[in-house]
């Protein structure tokens, strides 16, 4: 396997690149152990990490693409509405300057299912695999005209809603806060416009688009039930965690050691706590 040496983090609606903070810390020291434990050879490279923050310019902006962070060397992690920009900025860039893999954390080819969407019902529907799920169409639309009636108290509802899903949701709860404070980061305005391409953003799922992984909570409120099996049907590569939607919180150890494993780099046995 070839060593990976960049990872670009895309970070989630209403949330800024603070999220990542018990991550890369997790990481440089899985990196830092690695180290200690080598008896030969060189040094070994450690990982850049970049966090390129949301909003980012237009993803269908061919122009705004940002080939400084792709390549051969990269591999990229989209978390929530994160992982469907990094999508469309990886489908916008050239095949040579895009990231080896795009990893989609906590996150579905889309949030919601189109209205227009209906159910065939030929004989080869029935016998395809079974259409991706999403959360319906009115779970966003409720949404959008609370948030348009009160933003803050609706981010605030959000931080708890995409907590719920999580083993301890109290202890995460407060783990977000203490993060990224209790306002958000971004205007109402970015905000509102997070909401509405929440709602068109789709993946492509063709072999035009990036390659994808889906890393997934079980118990994520903000994912339709079956996502995971839908998606191994449709031969996508699937990995499962007993967490929720906040897992760059809850479970940074087990991301950080998938990361590195699946960057290439070595990873040596925790220590128990």
């Amino acid at each position: 396997m070839t060593r990976l040496t960049r990872l670009v983090l895309f970070n989630g609606w209403g949330i800024d690149a603070r999220i990542w903070q018990p991550l890369k810390t997790r990481l440089a020291e899985r990196q830092q152990a690695a180290e200690r434990e080598r008896t030969a050879g060189p040094a070994t490279r450690p990982i850049e990490i970049v966090t390129a923050d949301w909003p980012l310019a237009a993803p269908d902006d061919p122009e705004a693409a940002p080939s400084h962070l792709g390549g051969a060397d990269t591999l990229w992690l989209g978390w929530s509405l994160g992982a469907l920009r990094a999508e469309a900025l990886a489908t916008a860039l050239p095949m040579n300057q895009r990231p080896v893999a795009l990893i989609a954390l906590a996150m579905g080819p889309a949030f919601i299912t189109p209205d227009h969407a209906t159910p065939e019902t030929t004989l080869a529907h029935r016998r395809s695999p079974a259409p991706l799920p999403a959360l319906p169409s009115t779970t966003l639309t409720t949404f959008q005209t609370a948030f348009a009636r009160s933003p803050l108290a609706s981010w605030q509802h959000f931080l708890r809603w995409q907590a719920s899903g999580e083993p301890d949701p109290r202890d995460c709860l407060r783990q977000l806060r203490e993060l990224i404070g209790t306002r958000p980061e971004s205007s109402v305005d970015a905000l509102s416009a997070g909401l509405e391409e929440l709602a068109t953003r789709r993946m492509s799922l063709t072999r035009a688009g990036p390659n994808l992984e889906f890393w997934l909570g079980r118990d994520d409120p903000l994912l339709a039930p079956g996502l995971a099996e839908a998606l191994r049907d449709h031969g996508h590569q699937v990995v499962e965690y007993c967490g929720g939607h906040c897992l760059p919180l809850s479970h940074h150890d087990d991301l950080a050691d998938a990361l590195l494993t699946r960057m290439g780099h070595v990873v040596v046995a925790r220590e128990e706590d």
